[in-house]
């Protein structure tokens, strides 16, 4: 059971980073879809993570599909190294290093959201 509860999330991550890649301009100096994709999947992987934690009780279900599922089918690091050869192999090695690190930092910033967001939901 646990296999299909993370296929199903797998899919439905998979759906929408596809959905970003229809939606998102394809234009940007930085490939936005895939750095969407990779923020909301850090995201959601530290929210669902911590709340959790902190709330025990919940069936871990919901960590298999949203976490190793959902998260794992949208956020993908083979699409931002395919991204980054690309860049590197046209010679655009700023445009290569931006993305390397606007990646790591906007992917650390949404673990800290996730955090933030998480502490505020308890108190309340």
């Amino acid at each position: 059971m646990n296999s299909l509860i993370i296929f199903l999330g797998g899919g439905f991550g998979a759906l929408t980073r596809h959905l970003l890649n229809l939606l998102l301009p394809k234009t940007a100096y930085l490939p936005a879809s895939t750095l969407l994709a990779n923020f909301l999947g850090c995201f959601i992987a530290t929210f669902v993570f911590i709340f959790l934690v902190t709330k025990s009780e919940l069936d871990s279900t919901y960590k298999l599909f949203l976490i190793t599922g959902f998260c794992g089918g949208l956020s993908t690091l083979s699409a931002l190294s395919l991204e980054l050869f690309e860049f590197v192999q046209s010679e655009e090695y700023v445009r290569a290093f931006s993305y390397a690190i606007t990646t790591v930092l906007v992917c650390t910033l949404s673990v800290i959201f996730g955090i933030i967001l998480v502490k505020m939901i308890i108190k309340a």
